[in-house]
């Protein structure tokens, strides 16, 4: 796939959902002004990693995250 700019959930989640919008794990994107990583849809939820304080955290919550999903 290719890269393209995070977009914002909040705005075109449905698209995601609904998967007229395409991301793969580990898509940055916006939930509103947070800038996160997307994992994924199941069902009508949106699995998305927000940050946790700092880079170890973020990135260790993202492989939970993955891993669960």
């Amino acid at each position: 796939m290719k890269f393209i700019k995070p977009i914002d959930l909040w705005v075109h989640g449905d698209s995601v959902i609904s998967g007229q919008i395409k991301l793969q794990r580990g898509q940055w994107v916006l939930c509103g002004p947070q800038l996160s990583r997307f994992v994924g849809v199941k069902g009508r939820s949106l699995w998305v990693a927000h940050s946790q304080g700092n880079k170890a955290e973020t990135r260790q919550r993202f492989t939970d995250l993955c891993e669960a999903f």
